[in-house]
């Protein structure tokens, strides 16, 4: 019994070996879509080029809807805006913004 099963064990990895070989050397598809050099947002599912596609004057409504009054302009930090801003007890914060689309994200 101990034979019969270490057998199938034996043979059934050669198998699996075999055919993993064979599609080894298929050539890899291209997940990036394009040679652009651009980079994958697998977060938001869309390509990022490197620049943002909302008006600043958009930042500046978002964060006004949330009660931040802003001190600096937003800069583009890691995909996303970045803003220093006071909140509406006077602290300072940073606020991210998405520039996509130009929605509040988080306070920092």
């Amino acid at each position: 019994m101990f034979n019969t099963k270490t057998l199938l064990a034996a043979a059934s990895l050669a198998i699996l070996t075999a055919a993993g070989l064979g599609s080894a050397s298929a050539q890899g598809w291209d997940h990036r879509g394009d040679h652009r050099g651009d980079r994958f947002d697998r977060h938001h599912g869309r390509y990022d080029q490197r620049h943002a596609y909302v008006d600043r004057f958009r930042i500046h409504q978002q964060l006004r809807h949330h009660r931040f009054a802003r001190v600096s302009e937003p800069f583009f930090f890691h995909g996303r805006y970045v803003v220093r801003t006071h909140d509406r007890f006077g602290r300072v914060a940073l606020v991210q913004v998405d520039p996509w689309t130009g929605r509040f994200i988080r306070r920092l």
